[in-house]
């Protein structure tokens, strides 16, 4: 009997320390839900994008360059418009990308002996104040006339005979574009005091023709240039509305019938502007070149 009673009570106790084990597992593993409706209480986390505005390209002014260029007045002036010094600013950021070949440099990487006589910025003209010099005279040699001239840059050739002040010369023309792929102007390099005849009967005519950096463009100087033999070599740089063959600077004056009507400016002392052409000239060691 006793026995009976002490299996009973054990079986009551198993009973009940079950009952209570899955009680407390129940509570352990229930979610609260949230019943509040109220949507002023309910919370999201939503991000608000605001639209991030790129700030405009700004470039470098010039005059912080170590080698001035010789630019239009209307860069240096405060009473022409700052949109115009901005212009210039743009072109000449993406221009100095363009790094030359040396002009008198063989596909060899040779180069005759040369000396430079007038350097790019030297005054010259009675006194040697009528004007600035935009360019570099090389003469080579002992005054040799049958030297081969090379392409600085890619571009497009023309050619010009019978020009009142450099006689017969070359020169290759080659659109800036900026990072959009707009034109915003126009370089230029003179190859000037070339005998075009000479090469003309040599078989080279370079008219219309497309160039790259290095090619071969001419192979004779003008030995009748007064002070002898000499490549003048110029950098121009153009607008974009340009044709890019104009003449923009020289000795003229206000009391003279030309469009050059404009004084330097900058610290550039002599010589006179179309103030409606042009941007300049370049000084060629901005471009790789050292003379």
């Amino acid at each position: 009997m006793k026995r009976r009673i002490t299996i009973f009570v054990i079986s009551i106790f198993i009973t009940f320390a079950a009952l209570f084990l899955l009680s407390g597992c129940s509570k352990s593993t229930s979610t609260s839900i949230p019943t509040d409706t109220n949507n002023d209480n309910l919370k999201t986390d939503t991000k608000v994008f605001k639209e991030e505005k790129i700030p405009e390209q700004t470039y470098q002014p010039v005059e912080v360059k170590e080698y001035q260029d010789f630019l239009t007045p209307a860069y240096y002036l405060e009473d022409h418009e700052e949109s115009v010094k901005e212009e210039i600013d743009k072109f000449i950021y993406y221009v100095r990308k363009e790094q030359f070949h040396n002009p008198l440099e063989n596909p060899k990487g040779q180069r005759p002996g040369y000396t430079v006589r007038r350097k790019f910025g030297d005054g010259i003209g009675p006194g040697g104040t009528a004007t600035h010099h935009p360019a570099e005279d090389l003469y080579i040699g002992n005054k040799e006339s049958i030297v081969n001239i090379y392409a600085a840059h890619d571009g497009v050739v023309s050619v010009f005979k019978d020009a009142p002040k450099y006689r017969q010369y070359l020169s290759i023309t080659k659109e800036i574009i900026d990072d959009n792929g707009n034109v915003i102007g126009k370089l230029v390099t003179i190859y000037a005091h070339l005998d075009l005849d000479i090469d003309e009967s040599e078989s080279l005519y370079m008219g219309g023709q497309t160039v790259i950096k290095g090619d071969l463009i001419s192979k004779n100087l003008y030995s009748e240039t007064k002070g002898g033999p000499h490549l003048h070599f110029e950098i121009r740089y153009y607008s974009s509305l340009d044709v890019g063959d104009e003449t923009f600077y020289g000795f003229s004056g206000p009391a003279g019938n030309s469009d050059l009507t404009e004084a330097s400016a900058g610290g550039w002392l002599f010589g006179y502007w179309n103030p409606n052409i042009g941007y300049g000239f370049g000084n060629s060691k901005n471009h790789g070149l050292s003379f």
